[in-house]
């Protein structure tokens, strides 16, 4: 009796068919894409409001910045001419708006990453999105009843955030005449 011929491993798929190509690996793979979305979008926005208070101050302040470094470090060793460029109001405004361009995308692109691809922080947001959808949280309808505990509460709070700021408007006020009269005196 003859003996059958072993089968053959191949390295192609069994039907036949032809390999599919490799899918690129992208740049910024995100971190279990489709999770977390709500946590995520709403820290993104936070970010992004920092990132363009950040440029605006940036676009505004920056000479500050340039005047100290000349006053406190470069002039002491007799090195100000280094900045005296800046002192032009042509490359003064392009510095600004060049500045406030590269603190906007690095803060955008450092939000993205943080939020989306680095494994730790994503995770944690992917996680807190789980137990956010956890909550049982209150219905509209009932919750605008003048008659529910959650009406009550409500006012309690309103109430009590309106008397903070309104106490800690007064205390400055005050502390700010006195700091007037104290070192500006009249």
């Amino acid at each position: 009796m003859a003996k059958a011929a072993p089968e053959q491993k191949t390295a192609g798929p069994a039907s036949g068919a032809a390999a599919s190509p490799a899918t690129p690996r992208s740049w910024l793979p995100v971190h279990k894409p489709g999770e977390g979305t709500i946590t995520r979008l709403s820290l993104f926005a936070v970010a992004t409001t920092f990132g363009l208070y950040s440029a605006h101050c940036w676009y505004y302040n920056w000479t500050a910045v340039r005047n100290f470094l000349i006053k406190n470090f470069l002039d002491p060793v007799g090195a100000g001419f280094l900045l005296n460029w800046s002192l032009e109001l042509g490359p003064a405004k392009a510095v600004s708006l060049i500045g406030s361009m590269v603190l906007l995308l690095g803060g955008l692109l450092a939000a993205y990453y943080f939020l989306y691809v680095h494994v730790k922080t994503s995770e944690f947001l992917v996680q807190t999105d789980g137990e956010l959808r956890k909550v049982t949280w209150p219905k509209v309808v009932p919750w605008f009843k003048p008659e529910t505990q959650v009406w009550g509460a409500t006012y309690v709070v309103l109430l009590v955030v309106v008397f903070l700021a309104v106490y800690v408007f007064a205390v400055d006020t005050v502390f700010n005449l006195l700091a007037q009269f104290a070192f500006y005196g009249d």
